[in-house]
């Protein structure tokens, strides 16, 4: 398993916001995946070109947990109703490619812990899971653990 640091550049993603304690994320969060593919239709075309699908951790207090599961689309892209915009800075991370089953991304997401502490690096609470498809298949997913100092995302009118 390669482990990388990168910069990557700004994004900005549009999707549904999933709020939830961590016992509850195994529900909810396929469940937007679900409610979010069914509403692709609303968002192309008039998001623009739609990028990746990806879920982003975003913030964590205790046991509750902030995600949004989404697509990446043009800066200048507007939210249909009842989704968010999120603009993620550029940011440095470290970042592995999982192959396979979905069940096999909390380990490559420990795997990066695991890597940031050996390093001495800090990783953050924002993580980005790039690689989701319609009936959430097994597949590429890129991963990526934020690390700090970190420019924080930030909700978009």
């Amino acid at each position: 398993m390669s482990i990388d640091c990168i910069t990557r550049p700004a994004l900005t993603v549009i999707g549904l916001l999933v709020e939830a304690q961590w016992q509850e994320l195994p529900r909810a969060v396929p469940a937007a995946w679900n409610q979010l593919f069914a509403r692709q239709g609303e968002l192309n075309p008039s998001c623009g070109p739609l990028g990746e699908h990806l879920e982003v951790s975003i913030s964590r207090d205790g046991g509750h947990y902030r995600e949004l599961v989404g697509v990446i689309v043009e800066p200048d892209a507007k939210p249909p109703a009842g989704m968010i915009k999120l603009t993620i800075p550029a940011n440095r991370y470290l970042r592995l490619v999982h192959e396979g089953p979905l069940v096999g991304i909390t380990a490559g997401f420990q795997a990066l812990h695991d890597r940031a502490a050996a390093e001495g690096l800090e990783a953050t609470d924002l993580k980005l899971d790039i690689g989701y498809q319609p009936g959430l298949p097994p597949g590429r997913h890129e991963l990526l653990i934020g690390l700090a100092p970190l420019a924080e995302p930030q909700q978009a009118a």
